[in-house]
């Protein structure tokens, strides 16, 4: 095993594609498998043997701050603040001071095992290269970094892909800090310092590793329910430690809750109620009586009413979901920076503390910004911006 026990987790980037839901939080911080996003590469690290985190933050850091405070499974953290996101390699800058040697640097938005660290560190160790990253062949190269790869090294690595190459990188690297004068010398692009512009600047070969671990990207809101469902489905000791359904959990005797699902601590099922698998429901949610959930994540402190159904949906903090209210789900259409995707597997995404009233039917792919308000029985079609209010 190498012995790399330093590493930087770049978790400063707001999440641009999963808005609404990032509006007060930084996109690290929401939750799929019941824990939040930024959880799953920290304990890959303390896994592998790590004993000094540097969290690179930015958009909500308070948030992860309070959250985590200065020690992490007995780990001490260090916080250095991106206060303006100009890209993974400004955010890598922003470290300089706080590693020396060699050490990891993982992405605070991905979702990934301890396999994933592992295995790129020994590479590293092994091949005596000025770096190391982790690749993994994709389907959907076009939407990553694409990694051009002959005989174990990196010969092309590119931060847009373009769909050139199964191979994509994944996000974990192992560097000594000559990636610092490597990143000096990489100009901006778009208006931002890519961490892989500086790649091709280090003064020596960069190797690949091919790890099979676990690695999923929620970058859509449809990839968090995604990612959500494969956590709970095939990879369950990753998920929130303990009791699927909390032991401070009430569920009531004639409520249905099927497999693969989590129910958080002072949740409250009522009469009747179904909670398919796919669903997590965290802390201190109440569903009511005859209310049907099926493959969607309901945020701490909501409410969903008595009769609603809701599929593929993601509900924030807070939120309230009105008696009788519908989310179908399955097939939606929506533009995402400005490019449309169609036929994506998602529902309604309600933010924190938006409420919709009884009897609301949303259509899939309809986003609701935080603390917006649909009145009673609309048929909404359209996205409901940040505090508007949608009346009959």
């Amino acid at each position: 095993m190498s012995a790399l026990d330093q590493a930087v987790v770049l978790a400063a980037g707001e999440g641009r594609r999963v808005r609404p839901l990032t509006r007060y939080q930084p996109k690290p911080m929401l939750r799929v498998g019941g824990r939040p996003i930024l959880e799953y590469p920290l304990n890959a690290l303390v896994e592998t043997g790590v004993d000094h985190i540097v969290l690179v933050v930015g958009h909500g850091r308070n948030r992860i701050q309070n959250r985590f405070e200065n020690t992490y499974r007995g780990v001490d953290l260090t916080y250095v603040t991106q206060s303006t996101q100009l890209g993974s390699g400004h955010a890598l800058q922003a470290a300089a001071d706080h590693v020396d040697g060699e050490f990891l640097v993982v992405n605070g938005d991905n979702v990934i095992d301890d396999t994933m660290v592992r295995v790129t560190a020994d590479r590293y160790a092994e091949s005596d290269a000025a770096a190391c990253l982790a690749v993994a062949a994709s389907d959907r190269a076009g939407e990553y970094g694409t990694v051009g790869v002959k005989d174990g090294v990196v010969t092309r690595i590119e931060e847009h892909g373009n769909g050139v190459s199964a191979r994509i990188n994944v996000g974990v690297y192992a560097f000594d800090d000559s990636v610092f004068d490597a990143l000096e010398r990489t100009g901006f692009e778009d208006g931002e310092r890519p961490l892989t512009g500086a790649i091709g600047q280090l003064d020596g070969p960069v190797v690949a590793a091919t790890p099979n671990g676990v690695w999923f990207d929620p970058s859509y809101p449809w990839d968090l329910l995604r990612t959500n469902e494969r956590i709970l489905y095939s990879h369950p000791t990753l998920a929130e430690t303990g009791d699927r359904v909390k032991e401070s959990a009430r569920v009531h005797e004639s409520a249905v809750v099927g497999d693969n699902v989590l129910i958080g601590s002072d949740c409250r099922v009522s009469a009747g109620a179904v909670i398919k698998g796919g669903t997590c429901l965290l802390s201190s949610t109440i569903v009511g009586e005859n209310a049907v959930l099926e493959g969607s994540i309901v945020g701490p402190d909501s409410r969903v009413g008595a009769n609603a159904l809701l599929r593929d949906t993601i509900v924030g903090g807070g939120a309230t979901i009105g008696d009788g209210t519908v989310s179908p789900g399955r097939s939606a259409t929506l533009v995402v920076d400005g490019i449309e995707h169609t036929d994506r597997r998602l529902g309604g995404v309600v933010a924190d503390r938006a409420t919709v009233g009884a009897n609301v039917t949303i259509t899939p792919g309809c986003r609701i910004g935080p603390r917006g308000t649909v009145a009673p029985g609309i048929a909404l079609r359209r996205d409901v911006p940040e505090n508007a209010e949608v009346v009959a």
